[in-house]
């Protein structure tokens, strides 16, 4: 049969489906992995006070960087060391607070073997994740999480597929389950982001990144230039300046009291109301964040007041949004 006849005659529509159908059904039985040895995996990495290490070879090397990537911007530092570069110093990184998460089918690779000893030397806790249990990583590790993986969906029944699939929803289901624990908040995802597109998004509000209001300097319109000037953060250049009942009614920044020094020198006499800006660019902490990227490149502003009920509540500074 020619090539062209080949590429006619296969149905790459139904094989594709079959063998979809043949790892969904296997990756169904990973939810019986999530057992009281599930648990204490979560337990020991919530209360892990250094880092989460992962180590793999091979396809499953490739399954424990994406996990740990996944652990670190969801709230868990962790990173990948492998093995081979770990026989040659890199064990230097690992101390006996941090936690080490292999990852091996077979639970016999060679090159994961000859650091047990050291690894037993320094104290570290293993957890392991692994076809079935009674391998030698599973034995040694102070929990093994099983997948029970039988048949890999490659043809020969060889090439790592459904079971390199199950690693990476073992290590997800982890990371994830450690991040709704730890109360992982979307501000903190967004600062481990900070070159992504995830800040365009309207999930995210004002009130997730803003500064809020006990962070501001915040004075009286009476108050004297003088005292302004003792008083205005270094970082944002910026006194709020408000009424009693906390009414923004202007803004004095570092720029104004430059202007103002060049003309006059009388701090103490000048009420800050006499330089500070009234016509005030502000917006609600539920709004989403585009919309305040969008003013402040707009207005080519620095600081954006947040606003609500009239009241202040917080501020954006260009730096808190990466514009």
């Amino acid at each position: 049969m020619s090539y062209n006849e080949l590429l006619v005659s296969s149905d790459f529509i139904s094989t594709g489906k079959s063998i979809l159908k043949k790892e969904i059904d296997c990756l169904k039985k990973l939810s019986e992995c999530i057992d009281v040895n599930f648990h204490h995996a979560c337990k020991l990495i919530l209360h892990c006070t250094g880092k989460v290490i992962t180590m793999g070879v091979g396809k499953s090397g490739h399954i424990a960087k994406k996990i740990a990537a996944t652990f670190s911007s969801t709230g868990t530092p962790s990173f990948f060391i492998h093995p081979n570069d770990a026989g040659h110093g890199d064990l230097g990184m690992i101390s006996s607070n941090d936690i080490i998460i292999i990852l091996s089918n077979s639970g016999e690779s060679r090159e994961l073997l000859v650091l047990i000893p050291t690894l037993k030397y320094l104290k570290v806790n293993i957890i392991s994740i692994t076809r079935n249990i009674g391998n030698t990583i599973s034995k040694i590790s102070k929990v093994n999480i099983y997948t029970n993986i039988i048949q890999e969906v490659c043809i020969f029944g060889l090439a790592p597929t459904t079971s390199t699939t199950a690693m990476l929803v073992i290590g997800d289901t982890l990371a994830i389950t450690l991040s709704k624990i730890r109360k992982f908040t979307l501000n903190k995802f967004i600062l481990s982001h900070p070159e992504g597109t995830i800040k365009n998004t309207n999930l995210i509000k004002v009130s997730d990144v803003m500064r809020n209001i006990k962070d501001l300097q915040v004075m009286r319109s009476d108050s004297s230039l003088y005292e302004v000037i003792q008083k205005i953060d270094n970082f944002l250049g910026i006194v709020i300046i408000c009424s009693k009942d906390n009414h923004v009614v202007g803004i004095v920044t570092n720029k104004d009291i430059k202007n103002f020094l060049l003309d006059n020198n009388n701090l103490k006499q000048t009420k800050v109301s006499s330089i500070m800006k009234t016509n005030l660019i502000s917006i609600k902490s539920n709004q989403p964040l585009i919309n305040a990227i969008n003013l402040i490149k707009l207005n080519k502003i620095k600081n954006l007041i947040v606003i609500d009920n009239y009241k202040l509540i917080g501020i954006i500074n260009i730096y808190d949004i990466f514009v």
